[in-house]
């Protein structure tokens, strides 16, 4: 008895075909994955150079402005500037001995009785009268 041996077997391994083609997309996954992976990296990376570069202009520009506002803000150039501008700016007037009021350290809050000693409530807020001033 001679039989097709053949009959049961598949003309085209089927088997073989899935599983190779599986691998090959599980593979071609994997490697998508990872260039995208690098790419975001490079992205994140240039990103934050970027925002470092930011942060350095900023904190070197708060750093001039504040320079500058030291500079102006100083006695001798508010008095040039008051020398420059008479009307318009505000008159420096010195403050005289008379107008200061002195108090001895500790003396505030501690016993009354004590020499020179002053109850909180006895300090009063003081203004500086000036006459002729609008």
């Amino acid at each position: 008895m001679i039989h097709n041996r053949r009959r049961n077997e598949n003309l085209l391994p089927a088997a073989k075909i899935v599983l190779f083609s599986f691998l090959i997309l599980v593979l071609g996954a994997g490697g998508l994955y990872y260039v995208n992976a690098k790419n975001e990296v490079h992205r994140f990376g240039e990103q934050k150079k970027q925002l470092e570069r930011e942060i350095l202009a900023t904190v070197n520009r708060d750093e001039m402005i504040l320079a500058r506002i030291a500079m102006l803000s100083s006695y001798e150039s508010l008095r040039k500037r008051q020398q420059q501008e008479k009307e318009a700016f505000a008159k420096l007037v010195p403050v005289s001995d008379s107008a200061l009021v002195r108090i001895p350290v500790g003396a505030i809050g501690g016993n009354a009785s004590m020499a020179g000693g002053v109850r909180a409530s006895d300090v009063q807020a003081v203004s500086n009268p000036q006459s002729g001033r609008q």
